[in-house]
This record gives C-alpha cells, structure tokens and sequence, in this order.
C-alpha cells in the first residue's frame, strides 16, 4: 500500500515501527553525526505527514512535541538522538556489571582500565567503537545529565538510579533525557490513550484538543483562500477546530444525547475539546467505567468527524 493511501495514524505507526528502528543496529554502536539524525527525522515527518517531493502539505502539530513521549503528552514517536545516547550508554552498564567477560577484559587491556581512576577505560589515542562508546559523560552533559553520577553500585548490583528495578532500562535512560528538556506547550499532559478505541481515534482527540484540525478557520490562517469559512452544517458560526467537535448546533445535541445516554450532566460551561477532555477525566466511577466513558467520547468524537468530512467533499449529511 503506497504512503498516501495511509491514514494519518498508520503512517505514524510504521515511522515509529520502522523507520525509528532501521538505524538501531549502527546508533547501538556508534555516536550518530547529528546531520544523519537530523536527515532521518525528516523522512519520517514528511512520511507522517504524507509530503513528497512533488506535493506539499501542511504539518499541523510541531515536530518537537510529536516526538515527546506519550507520558508526557506527546504521540510517542521519539527522539532519535536520545535513543542512540541511551543505546551507547548502555555499554558502560555492560562493562560495569561483567567486568570478567572475555570483552570487557580486552577493553580493559587495550585501553589501561585502572578502576580506581576510571568508571570505564577510554583512551583518546585507540579508534574505534569504544571511542564514541566512551564520549557518553560529555555528550549526556550537555543534554543536563551525568552519567556518573547515574550508574551506581547498590549492593553489588550496577544500575540507572532513577529505574525501578535492580537492572539497566534505555527506556528510563531516554526518559530522563527527555525531563531535561522542561514541558512542551504543544504536549498534552495527562492525555489518556485508551487501548480500548482504535490508534486513528486517539490522535484525531488528540489533535482536537490542541486545535490541530484542518478546519475551515486553520486552513484559511494557512492562507488557503475561501470564500466563506463559516460551518457548512450549521451556518451560525465559522468553523474552527472546537466548532467542529463541540460548538455546532448539531454536535451540541449529538453531545447532549450521549450525555444523557451515559446518565452524566451536560458540560454547558465546556466551549472548547480541551475543556470537555478535562471535564470527562473528572467524571466519578470506577477505572473501567471511566475507560468506557473515554472510548464513547473517541467514538463519538470520530464519527463526528467522518460526518464533517462527508458534508465538505460528498455535499451528504448522514442524519
């Protein structure tokens, strides 16, 4: 199936499944040129985004906050340069924890280990592998994290300080990495994924709620022209993102019938996704009550949006 025939969610997971994961092999081994990282990256937003060399379109969200976790309010697709970081910075864990292996004792020789001057042995005057693998406190330093100060000894057990358990986590290294970097304005903190709703579900609410919607109103500050950019549904206000999902006439009863349906009161102050998705996460119940009620709104959210789209290109309104 060709990218452009992708959903805006597919293309996402083959960025992250795929092209995050081609490069794993050389970043677990060596320091990547920032040039390499920075090319990478490119392809996979212009393959998220569906943009090629003879068609361009708009990249509503910033790159910077796609790649934030999705802990912390980002779409996960991660950041290949704290990847290839934590990858090299595992092998001083490795080193660490089996200084009797037959590699480690090579390492040892080549390079002059002296452990009580050195957390691992690097000398400047050897090339190869283990030279980039050795540059990790400088580079991580700089990104606000000493790696000596991270990999310590408990109980005769080496491990990252922050991790949970008595072991080495990339992902905890990454993770880190990531804090240091302060919040994101274009995250989403406390966005709820629900496994229950389909991947194309969660970013569509996802981008409702940060008004990342090709609307009628976004698209004209884009500077596409209309002639008119009021809802083609309604016609009593111009269509921006939150009009769209909340504003409408017709979606403020589909809203309200939804409400009434899942015996909760109407959010008649909400004006805005942002504020309904936060009204929703304050909803009393259970854990699996309140995972139900998250997938009714996607659901409803979705469907919503097919109906827009099916009034806008096919001049239809499915009642």
């Amino acid at each position: 199936m060709e990218a452009r025939h992708l959903s805006f969610a597919g293309r996402l997971t083959l960025a992250k499944s795929v092209l995050g994961s081609i490069s794993a092999y050389y970043l677990s081994l060596f320091l990547g040129p920032k040039c390499i990282i920075n090319k990478i990256d490119r392809i996979r937003r212009d393959f998220i985004w569906g943009i090629l060399d003879t068609r361009k379109k708009f990249r509503w969200v910033r790159w910077d906050s796609m790649m934030r976790s999705k802990k912390s309010g980002g779409l996960g697709v991660g950041r290949i340069r704290d990847v290839n970081l934590a990858m090299l910075t595992k092998w001083w864990w490795r080193f660490k924890a089996n200084p009797n292996q037959l590699w480690a004792l090579v390492i040892g020789s080549v390079h002059k280990y002296n452990s009580g001057d050195q957390l691992i042995p690097v000398s400047k005057s050897v090339p190869g592998v283990w030279k980039d693998i050795g540059c990790m406190d400088p580079e991580l330093h700089k990104l606000g994290s000493d790696i000596k100060q991270n990999l310590i000894e408990n109980n005769g057990i080496w491990k990252w300080r922050s991790s949970s358990d008595d072991n080495f986590s990339v992902k905890q290294v990454r993770s880190d990495l990531e804090d240091n970097l302060g919040a994101d304005s274009g995250c989403i903190l406390g966005f709820d994924w629900i496994s229950w709703a389909p991947p194309k579900a969660n970013h569509l609410l996802w981008r409702a709620t940060r008004i990342k919607i090709a609307s009628n109103v976004g698209l004209a500050c884009r500077g596409i022209t209309f002639a008119d950019v009021s809802c083609p549904r309604c016609g009593l206000g111009e269509e921006d993102s939150d009009h769209i999902f909340f504003n409408c006439l017709w979606e403020k009863n589909i809203w309200w019938n939804i409400f009434s349906w899942i015996w909760i009161r109407f959010p008649i102050q909400c004006g805005s996704m942002d504020n309904l998705f936060r009204y929703i996460k304050e909803v009393r119940g259970g854990k699996v009550w309140k995972k139900l009620v998250r997938s009714i709104v996607m659901a409803t959210v979705w469907s919503i949006w097919s109906a827009r789209n099916a009034k806008v290109f096919e001049d239809r309104f499915p009642l």
